[in-house]
């Protein structure tokens, strides 16, 4: 049942849980709780599609670095950022859970093997048709041996999900299942303390000004990275007793990934490099070939994790794009945008029509047009500093009164480095194996720090409210649950002590699923 907060003049039952944001995790975590009999509320300050007001809550102040997704990146409606991304997933791998000392990293207080069968369970909750994580499975069923690169760099695939709103993905659940309510225009602004280190109740208010207690058993933050902290520092602000009020590693080492193009590529075999690098489809699923630095390498280099893509660059760029949000538009039942236009696309579409359908239904993989070349593009993972943070302008509020986020993204520089050592093993591996050969940005070679300047945010927000087992060096325990409290937990990548190279969304739905396990086992 979803239900608009502004405009139910009802009495709110108190749930047994009370989620805090509808994104990835939010709606992953609520979902798989009411499907266990576990009474539900779904809190979403926005409503079902993008609305100026709603959005204007996610307003902030930037310092330091520029960051374009702290406006790009942010959702306030049903299905959060899952109404923004393309629906890519990757699971973290098992150097990114462990100590990494030339870091100056601990080891999470989990390891990937805690994580592990919940990556599958995720999979089979959105119903890819292999394991979660598991590529070998994915080149069993094509039938085709697994691309080797060498001892240096390592192959993996991101899967792709068909419908990457989540929200739609489980309207069903949301709009039909007796034990989740869904409440629409829903902010959380505070929390209300209870007896024995417990949250009593959560202080909901709406864009007309209504504002109630809502009380639960258990209470979850999955509000995403920004704003998690943000309503964590608040809360803090307003009650100095709450027990994170004094934790230093609130709103604290706040990651992006760091995108970058970074060399030129020209193909030496064509057909080889196709059938290495180019998408692959199973069973209506994409996946997307990349290539990552092996752990020995990161270690000896003492360096962060990098992974890297080719991306073809052709004039059928626009044509293609315009195309496939057409026939997603079709198949969810909308009505196509830029519906004249369509003849002009096809047309210059023409020319490709057949070798792009004999591609795909001969090897089920992509045809990728690269008229304009083809370039290796960086993910970079960003060493975990203290002094890139989240903090609060208490001189600048927003429409409920809260004070705005301000965000000082800051880098420590090492990045550059493992950028370097990325191209040059990539360079190596592929000029060994005959597939191609790479010009890479003399910058990159240099070690020159300028090339940071190039570098963007990707909308991958990680940290703030870090994992560790004690308050003394994090903010929230193995179970996702704040030190100090009883029943208050944080879902997302806020929690993540480092963020990999990989997008973090498949690894926070994991980590939602483990923690319905937790709540359920005491619900």
């Amino acid at each position: 049942m979803i239900l608009d907060f502004d405009k139910f003049d009802g009495a709110l039952a108190s749930p047994r849980v009370l989620v805090v944001g509808a994104g990835a995790a939010g709606i992953v975590l609520a979902v798989a709780l009411a499907r266990r009999g576990v009474d539900v509320l779904l809190c979403e300050a926005g409503g079902r599609s993008v609305e100026p007001a709603s959005q204007a809550l996610n307003d902030a102040v930037l310092r330091g670095r520029r960051h374009a997704g702290i406006a790009e990146g942010r959702g306030r409606l049903l299905g959060g950022t899952t109404t923004l991304w393309g629906g890519q997933l990757i699971s973290f791998r098992e150097i990114d859970f462990r100590a990494r000392p030339w870091l100056g990293l601990d080891a999470w207080p989990i390891t990937r093997g805690d994580v592990a069968p919940y990556y599958e369970a995720v999979a089979t909750m959105l119903g890819l048709p292999v394991r979660g994580d598991d590529d070998a499975l994915v080149w069993e069923a094509l039938g085709l041996t697994r691309p080797e690169l060498g001892t240096d760099v390592e192959f993996v695939l991101t899967r792709w999900l068909k419908e990457a709103n989540l929200a739609r993905a489980f309207r069903s659940d949301l709009e039909m299942n007796p034990k989740l309510t869904v409440l629409l225009h829903a902010t959380a602004t505070s929390f209300v303390p209870g007896a024995d280190s417990a949250i009593r109740a959560v202080t909901l208010r709406s864009p007309g000004g209504r504002s109630v207690a809502v009380e639960a058993d258990h209470v979850v933050v999955a509000t995403g990275t920004i704003e998690a902290s943000r309503l964590m520092l608040a809360a803090a602000q307003q009650d100095t007793t709450l027990p994170w009020a004094n934790n230093p590693h609130v709103g604290a080492a706040f990651q992006d990934h760091l995108d970058v193009r970074a060399a030129e590529v020209t193909v030496l075999d064509r057909k080889r490099f196709s059938n290495t690098f180019d998408n692959i489809f199973l069973k209506g699923f994409k996946y997307n070939p990349k290539v990552v630095l092996a752990p020995h390498v990161q270690e000896a280099a003492g360096i962060t994790n990098v992974g890297a893509v080719f991306t073809f660059e052709s004039s059928l760029t626009e044509h293609l794009s315009n195309l496939k949000i057409f026939l997603r538009a079709m198949r969810n039942g909308a009505v196509p945008p830029n519906l004249r236009a369509m003849p002009a696309h096809l047309k210059a579409l023409a020319k490709i029509w057949w070798p792009l359908i004999r591609r795909y239904l001969r090897d089920n993989r992509a045809f990728n047009p690269a008229d304009l070349g083809i370039s290796l593009r960086l993910h970079c993972e960003q060493k975990p500093i203290a002094r890139s943070r989240i903090t609060l302008d208490s001189a600048r509020t927003d429409a409920n009164g809260m004070p705005l986020a301000v965000l000082d993204w800051q880098i420590d520089g090492i990045e550059v480095e493992a950028m370097a050592i990325c191209c040059e093993r990539v360079a190596t591996a592929l000029a060994e194996r005959g597939l191609a050969r790479l010009e890479i940005d003399p910058r990159i070679l240099a070690r020159d720090p300028a090339i940071l300047d190039d570098a963007r945010d990707t909308n991958h927000h990680c940290g703030g409210l870090r994992m560790a087992a004690s308050p003394r060096d994090g903010v929230v325990d193995a179970d996702c649950r704040v030190h100090g409290t009883k029943n208050l937990y944080v879902a997302g990548a806020a929690v993540y002590p480092s963020s990999s190279f990989a997008n973090p969304t498949f690894t926070a739905m994991a980590l939602a699923l483990r923690l319905a396990d937790r709540i359920a086992g005491q619900a």
